[in-house]
């Protein structure tokens, strides 16, 4: 047995929150599925009818890129000016309006009227705002007004200039932060600038877009693994501009110090290892990793040569670990279950659509047992190899990081019974709003950026609970792979 698991800098929804782009399909990514030449039509299928894009949550200066425009030279260079910059309350009141039409204009509950949690909340803000407005104020203002949605994808993106960090690691041991660097290894942190830790997240809940709060909880005490980033103080209200306070919990009583913050050292997400697998064949197991869901040629030839060695080594239970799996596009869902023997029946998600001034539902794409073999052989082209279609034992580990796409792939997997679920439960829930809305919008003064949706998603088994999918086997993250090597040695 052996267990890896750790919450990475770059997995972090609070760094690479990013829209990606959608990618093109060339013929040669259509290649080489499942023992075949997959048709273009597949493709076609998938991306218009039974695809979902969506996207990571963030509060750290983001990568940023339109979902399906392009960006203007001049539109890359907008900035938030700096932690100095101020507008008017005039233009906060500007920005605060053009921020709720974008919500009146393109979300699907604010289709006969803005919600009346979410204008209220605006009064609020609005009749609270000084004379002069920090972009930083501002930031948080939205914030707090987005939050009132419950939709964990409409979000304000995290000023520019906020890329900086306490210079420590931590680790959430047990209920507490650890600093695990510096002058106070091993010591717990109590307070930033004598706010406790758990009032200061009671703040941060307050103005973090959530559905479920293990959504908050996952992300403000277990994502600062290793990573403490200003965006997250500075969206509770800290001053980051100034030395922090940090109150430690020493063998000599409580010792407090100020720290400067410093540069973040951005990892090169192009290089990141975000599809591989490895096999045990000592334990019988496959194991595939999906950290992003990103439907390319590189999953494409991964998929097909995991299937490949699975099956050329006679491996009886596969493991796909959705773990740090933050989102994408979820059309990678369906290629994966199309090498599986057991899939007699698919079932998706349905959903209600935005279109203009009106709603369209779209009920669950279902393909039954006669249409999956059509769809495999008419699709993956005359070479398709039924000998490789796996028939053992599925296994999907979820912690509360999996998200978005990533949580698509666990709930479709378990609703079709296709796969026993290990782990955490994901960060949102399966009946939610998603699929970005094509833009990232500025607001016309502080120059903040903000996204939103435009469906909601519906479980595939309605029968099941809609605010959370709840794991077969509930056990910490960490412990998960752990876990299904237990289940399989109980099973021989």
């Amino acid at each position: 047995m052996k267990e890896d698991f750790k919450y990475e800098i770059w997995n972090l929804p609070s760094y690479i929150t990013e829209l990606e782009s959608r990618e093109n399909l060339t013929d040669k990514d259509l290649e080489n599925i499942s023992g075949g030449t997959m048709n273009r039509k597949l493709a076609a299928s998938v991306l218009a009818g039974l695809s979902a894009f969506t996207i990571a949550p963030g509060i750290v200066s983001p990568v940023v890129s339109a979902v399906t425009t392009t960006k203007s030279s001049s539109q890359r260079e907008i900035k938030n000016q700096n932690v100095n910059f101020e507008i008017t309350k005039e233009q906060a009141i500007e920005d605060i309006n053009y921020a709720i039409k974008a919500i009146k204009d393109n979300h699907v509950s604010a289709v006969e009227k803005v919600p009346d949690e979410v204008t209220n909340q605006a009064k609020i803000e609005i009749e609270n705002l000084k004379d002069k407005v920090s972009v930083i104020d501002e930031w948080r203002a939205i914030s707090r007004i987005f939050s009132k949605l419950h939709d964990a994808h409409t979000m304000v993106l995290s000023p520019d200039f906020l890329n900086k960090r306490l210079p420590f690691d931590t680790e959430y041991e047990n209920g507490k932060f650890i600093c695990k660097s510096g002058d106070f290894k091993d010591c717990e942190i109590t307070a930033i600038n004598d706010i406790p830790i758990d009032e200061l997240y009671k703040i941060f809940q307050n103005h973090y877009s959530y559905e479920i709060e293990e959504r908050t909880v996952h992300s403000f005490f277990e994502t600062p693994s290793n990573f403490i980033p200003e965006g997250k103080f500075a969206l509770c209200g800290i001053d980051t501009s100034k030395p922090i306070k940090v109150s430690f919990n020493t063998q000599s009583g409580v010792q407090s110090k100020n720290f400067e913050t410093t540069e973040i050292k951005l990892p090169n997400l192009d290089s990141e290892q975000w599809v591989s697998y490895e096999i045990d064949e000592e334990n019988s197991l496959g194991i595939f990793k999906l950290n992003r869901c990103r439907y390319n040629e590189e999953y494409f030839n991964t998929l097909l040569n995991f299937y490949k060695e699975v099956s050329n080594k006679k491996i009886k239970n596969i493991a796909i670990d959705l773990r740090k799996n933050v989102g994408g596009n979820s059309a990678v869902v369906r290629l994966f279950a199309l090498g599986l023997k057991k899939l007699e029946k698919f079932c998706s998600f349905g959903a209600c659509v935005r279109d203009g001034n009106k709603i369209l539902k779209r009920d669950s794409v279902v393909i039954d047992k006669n249409d999956i073999e059509e769809f495999r052989t008419y699709y993956l082209g005359e070479n398709y190899d039924k000998n490789i279609l796996f028939d053992g034992n599925v296994f999907l580990l979820t912690s509360h990081a999996t998200f978005s796409s990533g949580l698509w792939f666990a709930t479709i997997f378990s609703d079709n019974n296709l796969a026993k679920v290990v782990g955490e439960i994901p960060g949102n829930s399966p009946e939610s709003f998603g699929d970005t809305s094509g833009k990232v919008f500025c607001t016309p003064n502080s120059k903040l950026k903000f996204c939103t949706t435009f469906k909601k998603f519906y479980r595939p088994d309605k029968s099941k609970d809609g605010t959370r999918l709840i794991p077969d086997v509930q056990v910490p993250a960490k412990d998960a792979l752990n876990k299904v090597y237990e289940i399989i040695k109980n099973n021989k």
